[in-house]
């Protein structure tokens, strides 16, 4: 029997319960927050959801009903909100992990960690500090998989072609600092470029600086629009762990513990049942090499004074 549990009954924890559910992607959920009264309703009407189609069994409870899962996820923590810097987010959440995190392995020792909380590539490094000597195989944060969703979506609107045929990442750090790797996007297996001029579509580098700027600021301008992102990062998280239930073994721009660059960050990795199978070693420009190390000197830098 698949089990999910989810730390977090807020709203990303509560939509990502919800996706799960209504595409059946396991059989059993349970959510878990500090206000038992929250987790109880958010999980009756998940449940209500559920039961009109897939009837995947889904409940509040605590710790102890977080035995069996084969995948955490964990959303608890603060949001990030107009006005609040992503320094005092990480200060404000980290306390909230160490009390989460130790419950979560005496529980379920041997799942899999997802990191869902905001900044994701932050509290999963932080997770992996957390953890010290034991095995930090199974954490994997959320990362950039969504602006990766929005890159390929994008790419194809502006070319007339369905997303399944854009191959390009977005890596580093989700939201404003997010890198799109353009130096080898390619559609249908061309260069985006010769894809365009084939299609009698313009391409110029102001239809690579707009994409790029909707990327970086989507999550922002839905934030500021309807104060929260939720249905995008909850398909997102499905994505992920739909992967691991199912051993699928797909690229995905998951944020993990890279040893190169001596931080957790996102990069194509390959992910299946244990969490990150392999990750990927994408050929980079030399602009956006500087740009990937310049970021991940500022993650390390925040982590420090945290």
């Amino acid at each position: 029997m698949s089990k999910v549990a989810i730390v977090g009954a807020g709203l990303v924890g509560a939509t990502t319960a919800h996706t799960l559910a209504l595409r059946g992607s396991c059989e059993e959920i349970v959510l878990l927050d500090v206000d038992r009264d929250k987790a109880q309703a958010q999980a009756a009407d998940v449940a209500a959801a559920a039961t009109l189609d897939r009837g995947v069994r889904v409940y509040s409870g605590s710790y102890a009903q977080v035995r069996g899962a084969d995948v955490v996820v964990l959303a608890a923590g603060l949001r990030q909100k107009g006005g609040l810097s992503r320094t005092e987010l990480i200060s404000s959440n980290t306390p909230i992990y160490r009390e989460v995190i130790p419950q979560v392995l005496e529980a379920a020792p041997g799942a899999v960690l997802l990191v869902a909380t905001q900044p994701v590539e932050s509290m999963t490094e932080y997770v992996y500090r957390l953890l010290e000597d034991r095995d930090v195989s199974r954490v994997l944060g959320v990362g950039t998989v969504l602006e990766t969703m929005q890159l390929r979506a994008a790419v194809a609107a502006h070319l007339g072609v369905s997303p399944e045929h854009v191959n390009g990442y977005v890596v580093g750090e989700e939201g404003d600092s997010a890198l799109v790797v353009w130096s080898n996007l390619n559609v249908a297996g061309l260069p985006i470029t010769e894809f365009a001029a084939q299609r009698g579509v313009p391409w110029t580098a102001r239809d690579q600086s707009a994409i790029t700027d909707r990327v970086q600021r989507s999550n922002r301008r839905v934030v500021e629009g309807k104060g929260a992102i939720s249905y995008g990062v909850g398909a997102a998280i499905a994505r992920v762990v739909e992967a691991i239930l199912y051993g699928a073994n797909v690229v995905l721009t998951v944020s993990s513990r890279n040893a190169e660059f001596g931080v957790a960050l996102s990069l194509p990795c390959i992910v299946g049942a244990s969490g990150v199978v392999e990750t990927l070693d994408l050929p980079y420009s030399q602009e956006e090499r500087f740009k990937l190390e310049v970021l991940c000197n500022s993650l390390r830098n925040t982590l420090e004074h945290i």
